[in-house]
């Protein structure tokens, strides 16, 4: 738990820096686990250094959370440009959140309900709303104007659609059984999640 993280020839910039160390440790300990102190001394800087990029715990976890999103935004909008079939497309997104947010996404969602004060979490939710929603959003309007879809027939919308995509994927993260398989069997175990999960959410389990 002491080990420091060495810095790579992408780290240049301490700020970015602080930011990387500090998403494994709030992802792995939690917020309130997780001190400046023990931050510090993982960047391998002193806490006033820290203190020189960042006010306090709270304004570390918010950039955070906007970094985590904003890579999530960038990775959700290249799949939903390269891949034109809506099948695939959720396939590819639901594969993306699995392999990157398999424990991440449910120890976030706990600690913006629990240990962030309502205007960060106001922020946070509509940066989130942003970043995960807007895009899986858009890629079911694009499917209705081209009348692969029909959200009338099931009286919904676009958005409501997209957030329970993502509430399907999130059902199917399963942390503490991922961690007894090897690398290669994760790898295989995701896969057949990502599919089980866009076979359910397109078609149910009961073949017409």
């Amino acid at each position: 738990m002491n080990k420091k993280w060495e810095r790579t020839n992408t780290d240049h910039d301490t700020y970015q820096f602080i930011i990387r160390v500090s998403y494994q440790l709030f992802m792995e300990l939690g917020f309130r686990k997780v001190s400046t102190r023990m931050i510090a001394e993982r960047c391998g800087i002193t806490q006033p250094a820290l203190y020189h990029h960042f006010k306090n715990k709270q304004d570390i976890y918010k950039e955070v959370i906007i970094t985590s999103i904003q890579q999530t935004e960038n990775a959700l909008l290249k799949i939903t440009k390269e891949y034109q079939i809506l099948q695939e497309c959720l396939y590819q997104i639901a594969l993306y959140f699995l392999e990157h947010y398999q424990e991440d996404l449910m120890q976030m969602f706990h600690d913006l309900q629990h240990e962030m004060p309502n205007d960060i979490q106001t922020q946070l939710r509509i940066r989130w709303q942003e970043g995960f929603l807007k895009p899986i959003k858009h890629l079911f309007d694009m499917a209705e104007k081209d009348n692969n879809i029909s959200f009338q027939k099931i009286e919904s919308n676009s958005e409501e659609i997209a957030f329970t995509f993502l509430q399907y994927i999130q059902t199917a993260m399963r942390p503490s059984h991922m961690k007894e398989l090897s690398n290669e069997e994760q790898t295989k175990e995701i896969r057949r999640k990502a599919k089980l999960v866009v076979h359910l959410f397109i078609f149910g389990i009961v073949d017409k």
